[in-house]
């Protein structure tokens, strides 16, 4: 008697596009009080820590002061993400420092932020030249 083959073939696993998969995190001075960090990519359990780190770090350097944070960028932002913009309010709140959330609401991240209400945080501009008051932006 011969073993019965399997029913199924079995698909091999693809790799992870680590290219376009890993966020990008920039951060600039709009002026001594305001420092901008844009994110591009993905927000997810893989990536959140690492984006969770370097805007956090961004609140404490801006201390009292402001932090314009660009996810217009971003495509996508998971329940991850969605936490660490919790930790980066909770902690502006913390250390007296404005929070901006920039984010145009057809951008792929405002649906998730839609769906995930109490998050504490307020978008109030769809583009980072607006966020950045005039006499910062020189």
């Amino acid at each position: 008697m011969t073993a019965p083959s399997p029913s199924r073939r079995l698909l091999p696993v693809p790799t992870v596009d680590t290219v376009t998969t890993d966020p990008q995190v920039r951060v600039g001075r709009g002026s001594a009080t305001t420092v901008v960090v844009g994110v591009s990519g993905e927000l997810d359990l893989a990536t959140g820590p690492a984006v969770e780190t370097r805007v956090l770090a961004a609140v404490d350097t801006a201390a009292g002061g402001r932090v314009v944070l660009d996810l217009n960028e971003v495509r996508f932002l998971g329940l991850r993400g969605v936490t660490m913009l919790r930790a980066a309010a909770d902690r502006a709140r913390a250390t007296g420092t404005s929070l901006v959330v920039v984010l145009d609401p057809a951008a792929p991240a405002a649906r998730a932020l839609r769906l995930a209400p109490g998050h504490g945080l307020t978008v109030v501009a769809a583009d980072a030249a607006v966020a950045v008051p005039v006499a910062d932006a020189s």
